[in-house]
């Protein structure tokens, strides 16, 4: 009798089995308004809790708390939206629905940031002939990253959004990059070193020809790489928004690049008449622009002038002295009138051309480029 009774209780607890959950388990989201909290589908950790149990024969459901788990109350909608921001652990309940024996275990809910891939811009190299050129695409990295700390986070290079997506295919050495088309899009992304979590931007790779002159002002599009990186896109001297090789005035100054040629040798790279170590069309101090200009205590307009031009004191500061020479270092007679301090000079008898004029006032020395059309 007494093994009869052994075996009927063996033969019960194979029969009836008792429900056993996984290890603890984890879920991982990015977020994309990072404010830590986010959709779950809680299904996607079904088959590690069940830990190799039937699907058939075992039921899985989740719950904020323990309590809740062992009395199977408030069950949560496996579409659940977390309550804590960025980290949350919830419980798990397996449950043998033959027999009604169940086991808890819990499960981590971890949100991660999303990145921020800022936008970049194009990199414009030229290149003698081909339509192709060798750039390096890590000139934006840091316009991506924006902010975002380098160390916690990774920039890499792709050809297609599809591979940037999926993270495959990488460009191995984004330092030296020669284009297939042109222009050529790339694809960027910023992904978090801790979770994974990325975004996208892309730009452009734009080829031109490095021997011809673009906006006609003289200065081949080679030389217009004024900051000497090979990209063509971030060289905007007078930050008007035009890149130097489209800027037929470099510096902004009111006096086109063609026409501060001062040396009349067809190359304005070469000019620098004030000794600065800056060619002139790339120095907007060494001229006037159009309109009238306030400077030292005067005023000096109009700027081109056709006829006179006028020297108008400001503050009680009254002009000691007025030279003018030509391009040629020529000192030019000047025909001048005054009343009280200020000063109207005749310029109609001068050839078209450019002019510098010398102001001396209280000691110190004041030169003014002047067009005279």
């Amino acid at each position: 009798m007494m093994k009869k009774q052994l075996l009927f209780i063996f033969f019960l607890i194979n029969f009836v089995g008792i429900a056993q959950t996984a290890s603890p388990t984890s879920i991982e989201m990015c977020d994309d308004d990072n404010d830590g909290i986010t959709l779950f589908n809680l299904t996607v950790v079904d088959a590690n809790v069940l830990n190799g149990q039937s699907f058939t024969d075992y039921s899985v459901s989740y719950f904020e708390t323990l309590a809740d788990a062992q009395s199977n109350s408030n069950p949560l909608n496996p579409s659940y939206t977390n309550v804590v921001a960025y980290f949350q652990t919830i419980y798990s309940r397996v449950e043998e629905m033959a027999t009604g024996n169940f086991a808890t275990s819990t499960v981590d809910l971890i949100i991660y940031d999303t990145p921020v891939a800022n936008p970049a811009p194009d990199l414009i190299f030229c290149d003698m002939g081909g339509g192709s050129a060798s750039f390096d695409l890590t000139l934006n990295s840091s316009v991506v990253l924006g902010t975002q700390n380098p160390s916690m986070h990774s920039v890499s290079f792709y050809i297609s959004q599809a591979d940037a997506d999926a993270g495959t295919n990488e460009i191995a050495n984004p330092q030296v990059f020669t284009n297939t088309n042109n222009p050529q899009t790339i694809y960027v992304t910023v992904k978090n070193n801790v979770g994974g979590c990325f975004a996208t931007t892309s730009f452009n790779l734009i080829v031109l020809d490095c021997a011809t002159n673009i906006d006609n002002d003289l200065v081949a599009t080679a030389d217009e790489d004024v900051n000497g990186n090979g990209n063509l896109n971030d060289d905007d001297t007078d930050g008007d928004g035009l890149r130097n090789y489209e800027d037929d005035d470099d510096d902004g100054d009111g006096v086109l690049t063609a026409d501060e040629d001062y040396n009349n040798n067809g190359d304005p790279t070469d000019d620098d008449t004030d000794n600065s170590g800056t060619p002139d069309y790339l120095e907007s101090n060494v001229a006037l622009a159009v309109a009238n200009i306030k400077e030292n205590n005067f005023t000096v307009y109009p700027n081109p002038a056709t006829s006179n031009l006028q020297v108008k004191s400001l503050n009680s500061v009254e002009v000691e002295g007025l030279k003018m020479w030509n391009v040629l270092g020529e000192e030019i007679e000047l025909k001048s009138s005054s009343l009280h301090g200020n000063y109207s000079l005749e310029v109609s008898h001068l050839t078209s051309g450019t002019y510098f004029l010398q102001i001396q006032s209280q000691g110190q020395t004041t030169i003014k480029k002047i067009i005279i059309n």
